[in-house]
């Protein structure tokens, strides 16, 4: 019926073949000690189910189901690990989702499933004493109860049958207790989690002097599971890069560099190491100015966008301030504005030309082919434009030749006439500058012409001679 009751609820039945000391019954496991209970060969010892004694073997299953039957807020999971030779390390995970304190007492006890001395009733034979210890956990709580047993050469022989056997229940010094919760570990032994490998993220990251990275650490067993860090500490490896740590413990921490280098970065845990480099650059400062569009062409009249992106010394984007614009060369332009990241370039003169955006001493350029007709003579600006004199006085008078976008524009050849009822003579006749001397009084226009354009000056010429006498007025003497 055991056996049964064991194969019919493998994960939620753990039955144990034992004794207590001094009861008696203390012969060595086999057909000898199995006659020897209550002094009657082949007798079935007494079966207890959650501290229920003298079960009688039709009410074997009954008991144990109405037992599984009943809610458990205590779960207790046993893992295993060697510690050399035929001795392992068994721990109990105990833990309590009831509501306030509860004692308990922790058993774990070493067995034989199929005991090769016993012909039956063999269910897990107790191989040695177990364990005790005595806990006490709140309502959500967790520990861990350890011990190391020692498996005997018969267990060791039998290794295929070998079932560790835990059970929490309610402390006592007389008799059966309340049982709380069981369970069972069957060879091989699964290994508890343990950690193995700590991953840095970053694990290569570059910074520049005054700033600073967040490095968080994660933890994995053996598996591969994730495992919590509460142990973890952060220090500064091998390197010539300086900066600090803060915080120094835990899962995550931030180092501000200092100063240039490389640094490694060490955080350990439970004997495991592992770490992330940093590698720390000069304070970045402005080494470049990107100008977008490189190149362009841009029409008389038209207008192109300009962006400029600041490069620090690495290459790295670099923010601008209040960049200023310029242009220079046979072209020509304007700005609006003429100061920041961007601006409106305006074609106004045609030619080749450089767009240069500058901040402090950086500066970056673009090239713009400025297309428009070819610059012609468009206007002859005349000076004086007004002026007076007396017929044989002389006027210097000179001429100046500006094309269609306003530029001034060189006169070849310009010749001087004359018209009005006035008169004069020009000398020379030909040239951009000249002398007039006034031959006859009256209004007249003194013009320069080139190329088909004219320009002139108005002049008003007076007859000859001296200006009437002005009256004295009477003298006063002191």
């Amino acid at each position: 019926m055991v056996e049964q009751l064991a194969e019919d609820y493998p994960d939620h039945f753990a039955p144990v073949t034992m004794h207590v000391n001094g009861d008696g019954y203390e012969t060595s496991w086999g057909q000898s000690r199995l006659d020897t209970f209550y002094g009657l060969a082949g007798l079935v010892p007494t079966f207890m189910v959650d501290a229920k004694w003298q079960c009688e073997p039709s009410d074997y299953r009954y008991y144990v189901e109405q037992q599984l039957a009943q809610p458990a807020d205590v779960t207790l999971e046993l893992t295993g690990e060697p510690a050399g030779g035929s001795a392992w390390d068994v721990n109990a995970r105990v833990c309590s989702e009831g509501g306030g304190d509860r004692a308990m007492r922790i058993f774990i006890a070493p067995t034989l499933d199929a005991h090769p001395e016993l012909p039956e009733y063999t269910t897990n034979a107790l191989m040695q004493n177990p364990s005790e210890t005595d806990i006490s956990l709140s309502g959500g709580e967790c520990t861990d109860v350890s011990t190391r047993i020692t498996l005997d050469a018969t267990s060791v022989a039998n290794s295929s049958n070998i079932v560790i056997v835990a059970w929490a229940q309610k402390p006592s010094a007389t008799g059966p207790s309340t049982m709380y919760q069981a369970g069972l570990m069957r060879w091989p032994f699964p290994a508890g989690s343990r950690l193995t490998t700590i991953t840095v993220e970053p694990s290569d990251v570059t910074i520049a002097v005054g700033e600073a990275v967040a490095l968080n650490a994660t933890g994995f067993d053996q598996h591969g599971a994730a495992m919590p860090l509460d142990d973890l500490v952060w220090s500064l490896g091998v390197g010539d890069g300086t900066g600090g740590l803060d915080p120094t413990t835990g899962p995550s921490t931030t180092f501000t560099a200092s100063a240039p280098g490389t640094r490694q970065i060490i955080c350990t845990q439970d004997g495991v190491t592992s770490g992330a480099v940093v590698t720390i650059r000069e304070a970045s400062r402005l080494a470049a100015i990107e100008v977008d569009p490189a190149s362009t062409t841009v029409a008389v009249g038209s207008e192109i966008a300009f962006d400029a992106t600041g490069r620090d010394q690495y290459g790295d984007e670099f923010g601008l301030a209040a960049p200023s614009w310029t242009v220079v060369g046979s072209g020509d332009g304007v700005f609006d504005p003429v100061t920041g990241i961007s601006t409106t370039f305006t074609g106004s003169y045609p030619g080749s030309a450089t767009v240069t955006c500058t901040e402090g001493d950086v500066s970056g350029t673009a090239a713009v082919e400025i297309t428009g007709d070819e610059p012609r003579l468009d206007a002859i600006t005349v000076a004086p434009a007004t002026a007076s004199m007396r017929v044989g006085n002389e006027l210097a008078l000179t001429a100046v030749g500006s094309d269609q976008y306003g530029r001034s524009f060189t006169l070849v050849d310009p010749t001087w006439s004359v018209t009005g009822p006035g008169d004069g003579v020009f000398d020379p006749m030909v040239g951009a500058a000249t002398s007039f001397t006034a031959t006859g009084a009256g209004s007249v226009e003194l013009v320069c012409s080139a190329d088909g354009v004219e320009g002139s000056a108005s002049v008003a010429i007076a007859a000859a001679g001296l200006p009437a006498p002005r009256k004295a007025g009477r003298r006063v003497m002191p």
